[in-house]
């Protein structure tokens, strides 16, 4: 798990590795409230003034992200309501509407440098237009819940993820319906260098010193590629497990994508 959790009676606060001042190379408040809400039981949450707080406006709705990748729903006026930090980079689940008094964490030493540089970088990057693999917001929508979700179609039996309209006879295939494993195992991966990432990722791979991608398999039979992240201190090894957590993957048209990363699973 990539944050930190301090929780009181009703009240349950999540703040990054990095503490207050950062979410990290591809987090923000939402992947932070994703990760905590995926860490606690099921119930219904209103979001009040959270997706207003945002940095960056999603390409799906905030609403359908949580949906999609949790198993919570959202609904206004319900018991448990979402806070984040006006300033810092924390969130909460709490009973009261009310703002929280937010606890302390803990951080970990990071480059301000890097943070910043990060920073500036997404602020271009989400204004401009991807120079490469193109999605719409109407492309991403349709698929995002089966996407984030990591939910797969049946198709006579097989599973089939990504989501795709037809199988490799053209038949239509229905709708995704069979929920994949939340771990997956390394068939393979590749670092690729600042020079060599895809357009996307151009302006912070050299930043990051490069992108790691992984081949994964799950358990169900389907496959994905998938990018690496938390990675600074850990090496994939083939064979090793990973979980899965949303974070930014790119940005465009004035609007941050999100997607599932690969997480190396601690040994």
């Amino acid at each position: 798990m990539s944050i930190q959790i301090i929780s009181n009676d009703n009240s349950h606060f999540a703040c990054s590795k990095y503490g207050r001042g950062w979410a990290g190379p591809d987090g923000d408040r939402l992947t932070l409230a994703l990760a905590l809400l995926k860490q606690l039981p099921a119930d219904q949450i209103d979001l009040n003034s959270f997706d207003e707080q945002l940095e960056f406006a999603s390409s799906v709705s905030v609403q359908e992200i949580i949906e999609a990748s949790t198993d919570w729903t959202v609904q206004e006026g319900a018991s448990m309501n979402l806070h984040t930090h006006h300033e810092g980079y924390v969130v909460a689940v709490t009973e009261s509407k009310e703002v929280p008094i937010w606890p302390d964490f803990t951080s970990i030493d990071y480059s301000l440098e890097m943070q910043e540089e990060l920073e500036n970088q997404w602020k271009t990057e989400v204004v401009g237009v991807s120079q490469g693999a193109y999605v719409s917001q109407a492309q991403h929508m349709i698929s995002s819940s089966s996407r984030l979700g990591l939910v797969a179609q049946n198709d006579n039996g097989r599973s089939i993820w990504p989501p795709r309209q037809l199988n490799s006879d053209g038949e239509r295939i229905d709708s995704a319906t069979t929920k994949l494993s939340e771990t997956a195992t390394i068939l393979t991966w590749t670092r690729l260098s600042a020079a060599g990432a895809p357009s996307e990722f151009s302006g912070r791979a050299p930043i990051l010193d490069g992108v790691t991608t992984v081949l994964v398999a799950f358990e169900e039979g389907p496959k994905g590629v998938f990018m690496l992240a938390d990675d600074e201190k850990g090496t994939p090894e083939i064979d090793a497990k990973v979980g899965f957590e949303i974070r930014r993957l790119y940005g465009q048209d004035n609007m941050v994508h999100y997607g599932l990363k690969a997480i190396l699973a601690k040994s």
